[in-house]
């Protein structure tokens, strides 16, 4: 398929029409399951009689009507085509159930209307599971109509950054493919030849490359190159940033920026806690048939014990025993000492190699977020051998232990796993620890889902 620009008016039109379409059937769909003969006769109907159907055939579509409109002032359909699939997934979920929550209530304060408070549990229901499955499939889609000619040619100008090709290398349904190179050494024509570079190789965005601290060359470029009608990225290196996040601010008219802040302090720690104990021992609970099996299947299959148990260095530097399912043989580091494990690992057992693709090794260590040594959210905690060689290579590395590590985190529902640059994924969990909130940590839990079942980098 040809790069069209009109694709990106198209695009996000078919997936608002494909998610009216669906989100009017999952209405549609619950009612005939509502009203079903199996379900009345296990719950009857409070109204007299069984509600006409054409009534639902007319408010179902304008429902969804509402719904997609609402998204549509989230930004749910605005078109990022280097968006992951786990934020698609995750935009389009959190705008329905606030779409959802606001339409309910009006219904539920206007009594002229009669609507079944099931056929909504329904809708719900059915509605958020069109939603993900749409977008995997859209994705897919887009992955396959979009594999060498995505609708972005990219060029990237400044300080040669290798991590940026490396990334835009790996993700080729993002929609951005490297065209060419500008390296700024001193040129004094560089802006010449990025104007000529776009206009002849036809690029669409510009990324540029320079450290964090040269923002203001990245500006002046910007500012000279204004009359191309291109898109403009910026792409700084990961460790050039003072911390997680910049968090501007005023005093009295004075402009500042917040470089650092840590909002796990007092009450949002008591509820962050809070959860962790309710939601953890739930999930506890129904991973406890599945922990059975596997322990057994690692007794079965290999000589050693069922747990690995390991040091990590957790909350504030503290040293605690993490516990994992056995995944390696006993003497996997005899040889090497302390080293990650890649991909292909001969060190992996036959039941490690599908517990570790699963993350399924992890489980045990529900026990560690409910004796408070982890969080279910947060960095994922690392052996002292490595946080040394990090404290000394990455700056502002230690302001990861500030919260408690976690099950899973921002960095690894971001792609960031396995051989990932641990500079890349530094600087996504400063973002986690200095933007927390609950709705954060329940987004996270919600992406890992999408990570776990998608995501070919755990190994």
């Amino acid at each position: 398929m040809k790069r069209s620009g009109g694709m990106l008016l198209i695009w996000p039109l078919i997936t608002a029409l494909l998610d009216f379409v669906g989100l009017t059937l999952s209405g549609i769909a619950s009612y005939h399951l509502r009203y079903s003969p199996a379900i009345l006769d296990w719950l009857p109907s409070p109204f007299m009689s069984v509600p006409d159907k054409s009534y639902y055939y007319i408010a179902m579509p304008l429902a969804a009507l509402f719904w997609v409109a609402f998204m549509t002032t989230r930004g749910v359909y605005r078109q990022r085509w280097w968006e992951v699939l786990g934020r698609e997934i995750n935009s389009a979920v959190l705008s329905f159930v606030q779409a959802f929550a606001l339409l309910f209530a009006l219904i539920y304060f206007y009594r002229g209307l009669l609507f079944s408070r099931l056929v909504a549990v329904m809708t719900f229901v059915l509605g958020i599971l069109v939603l993900i499955l749409l977008r995997v499939i859209l994705f897919q889609l887009r992955r396959r109509l979009f594999p060498k000619r995505p609708p972005h040619r990219v060029l990237l100008v400044g300080e040669d950054s290798e991590l940026v090709k490396k990334r835009l290398d790996e993700a080729p349904e993002s929609g951005l493919t490297l065209v060419d190179t500008i390296t700024d050494a001193s040129q004094t024509d560089l802006l010449e030849r990025v104007e000529q570079k776009v206009r002849d190789d036809k690029i669409d965005t510009v990324i540029f490359t320079y450290d964090f601290g040269e923002y203001n060359r990245v500006r002046a470029h910007i500012h000279a190159l204004q009359e191309l009608r291109v898109t403009f990225l910026f792409a700084p290196e990961p460790t050039s940033f003072a911390g997680g996040s910049l968090q501007p601010f005023s005093v009295r008219g004075l402009p500042l920026y917040r470089l650092s802040h840590n909002p796990l302090t007092g009450w949002n720690l008591v509820i962050k806690r809070a959860f962790d104990l309710i939601i953890g021992s739930i999930m506890f609970l129904i991973a406890l048939p599945v922990m059975v099996v596997v322990g057994l299947s690692v007794i079965l299959t290999s000589k050693g014990p069922v747990f690995y148990k390991q040091e990590r260095i957790g909350l504030d530097g503290k040293r605690f025993t993490i516990i994992k399912f056995r995944s390696m043989r006993t003497d996997a580091e005899t040889g090497t000492g302390p080293v990650w494990a890649r991909k292909n690992d001969d060190r992996t057992t036959a039941v490690g190699r599908f517990i570790r693709r699963w993350s399924i090794d992890e489980l045990p260590q529900l026990w560690n977020v409910l004796r408070g040594d982890m969080s279910l959210v947060g960095p994922r905690p690392e052996r002292p051998y490595f946080v040394e060689q990090f404290q000394e290579k990455i700056p502002q590395y230690a302001r990861r232990h500030h919260v408690l590590c976690g099950l899973t985190g921002w960095a690894q529902v971001n792609g960031l796993r396995g051989q990932a640059p641990i500079e890349l994924r530094t600087q996504y969990d400063l973002y986690y620890v200095e933007n927390w909130s609950l709705g954060l940590d329940i987004k996270i839990m919600l992406m890992t889902v999408t990570a776990v079942f998608i995501g070919s980098d755990a190994y």
